[in-house]
């Protein structure tokens, strides 16, 4: 008896020392693009923002929503110069605002919730593995693809990987994209545990619209998952009522978040220009290509019919995800390539099914070739999302990512002057003022700096180059009703001769200069 405790006890040690490992090595995956902005600074002595992504625009929208929910809870659209309603309620960005108004910088409000994305990500995953799954060691191999496995595919022409399909590359950046899907897998476990009880519970619809408030495609995708896998289940069967109402509930408080966004786009006309400005396509076939290797060995799984909702779930997911994909793509919705983030969560549990049902332990030193084949799947394809990051976080000229001290500088003056009013200045510093400053921009982020962001570029340049006759840039500067400008430190036309009868007063900050306008 002593014997056989001491065996457990080892066999718990081990299974903790696997998940640690596991976890050890998502968390340094997540930290890549945060260790590379901190070399800058270290060995370089580069003045960094305190973005942490690979793509800014989405992390200087995430610190002007922070600035805003400071203020005054909902946030308003920073990046245009005319006053916006403060409609948007966002409960992370909510709590982020909390710590930015008792003194925390918003950029650092905001990289708090990396930890716990990261950490709320993987004991989800964890738990819908082990509950998927009985075998140990089908457990291990499912757990590691689902977090790390990624293929080469055809991107816009070129051999790469996706990054959306990667959930490494959401920790960059996406903390909220990466608790919504642990939110999401946290509601179908309750929801699996409820309704195999025959218990009625609110938990799965208070998660699955917390994920919709964050971000609205898992809200959808669980309400698709929920409706799927219930139909699935009932298929023949006859079962009592009670499911069906934990199913109504959990679908109806998952909606009420989307029916809010339905209405902000219908009544803000931010948001009703923001959706149209961030539409984009991306087909179908690359995403097909990036997961086929899980996907093969998936499709055997679906000869079992599934005995559990959790099953079920696991099944439907791919379907859920493709039908949500094609509602994001039409004039419903927008951003469609989200509706697949996590989709290895899923395909790795089936794909581990799949092989198990085609009898691959019979193959001889079959674990040696599952293990091959799990490397295979995984390190090629994060060693190029590594890599790619690197190049795409690496200082640039234009970028603000990391910017002049004398830009800092000037940034920190138009924070703490007291006189209300917006500003006028090139387009990277301008995506980074509503953050960095608390103020409005007349041009930044072009989701948001609508309409016509091209034409706000386009004038932009022109103001800041010898392209506008001194008459036409005043006249420019004046119609915007901004109240200041903002000159960086790249090459730019004499302001102050070009403005001069319309300045105020002028600020120089070494080679950035701010101009109060009249």
């Amino acid at each position: 008896m002593k014997s056989e405790i001491v065996t457990d006890r080892a066999r718990g040690a081990r299974k903790d020392l696997f998940n640690a490992a596991v976890l050890g090595v998502f968390g340094a995956i997540s930290l890549w693009v945060l260790a590379l902005d901190l070399w800058q600074v270290i060995a370089h002595g580069r003045h960094w923002t305190g973005t942490d992504g690979v793509y800014l625009v989405d992390q200087l929208q995430y610190l002007a929503w922070i600035r805003e929910a400071a203020r005054h809870v909902l946030i308003s659209n920073l990046f245009v110069l005319r006053s916006t309603p403060a409609d948007y309620f966002q409960p992370a960005i909510v709590l982020s605002g909390g710590l930015s108004a008792l003194g925390v910088a918003p950029w650092l409000s905001l990289l708090v919730w990396k930890p716990v994305a990261v950490a709320a990500c993987f004991y989800a995953v964890r738990q819908y593995v082990a509950r998927s799954l009985a075998d140990r060691s089908e457990r291990r191999a499912a757990l590691v693809l689902a977090l790390f496995f990624g293929s080469f595919t055809i991107v816009y022409g070129s051999v790469g990987t996706i990054g959306d399909l990667f959930l490494g590359f959401l920790s960059w950046g996406y903390p909220f994209a990466l608790l919504a899907l642990a939110l999401i897998l946290g509601a179908l476990l309750c929801y699996d545990r409820a309704r195999s009880r025959g218990r009625f519970g609110l938990l799965p619809g208070a998660l699955g619209a917390a994920a919709t408030l964050l971000h609205p495609w898992n809200g959808e995708l669980l309400i698709a998952v929920v409706l799927a896998s219930e139909a699935a289940m009932r298929l023949g069967r006859s079962g009592p009522r009670r499911r069906l109402a934990l199913a109504a509930v959990t679908v109806l408080i998952t909606a009420a978040p989307l029916v809010y966004y339905a209405l902000l786009g219908r009544l803000d006309s931010s948001w009703q220009l923001a959706r149209v400005a961030s539409k984009h396509s991306f087909p179908l076939w690359s995403i097909l290509l990036a997961v086929f290797p899980l996907l093969v060995p998936a499709v055997a799984a679906y000869r079992k019919r599934p005995q559990t909702f959790l099953s079920a779930a696991t099944r439907t997911w791919p379907f859920a995800a493709a039908a949500i994909y094609a509602l994001s793509a039409s004039e419903l919705g927008a951003t469609p390539l989200h509706t697949f983030q996590g989709i290895t969560i899923p395909l790795a549990v089936l794909a581990v099914e799949g092989l198990d049902h085609l009898g691959w332990r019979r193959l001889p030193q079959h674990r040696w070739l599952a293990l091959a084949a799990i490397a295979a799947f995984t390190i090629p394809a994060t060693v190029d999302q590594l890599l790619e990051a690197r190049e795409l976080a690496s200082p640039q000229p234009g970028s603000a990512r990391f910017i002049d001290a004398d830009e800092r500088r000037a940034l920190d003056y138009l924070a703490h002057d007291p006189d209300p009013g917006g500003v006028i200045s090139r387009s990277y510093l301008g995506a980074l003022v509503p953050g960095a400053t608390g103020r409005h921009t007349f041009v930044g982020d072009c989701v948001w700096s609508e309409p016509d962001c091209d034409r706000r570029l386009v004038a932009v340049r022109r103001l800041f180059t010898e392209s506008l006759a001194p008459r036409t840039a005043r006249a420019f500067v004046l119609r915007t009703r901004a109240r200041f400008v903002l000159a960086d430190c790249r090459p730019n036309t004499d302001l102050a001769r070009r403005l001069g009868p319309i300045i105020e007063a002028m600020h120089t900050f070494g080679c950035a200069r701010v101009y109060k306008v009249q």
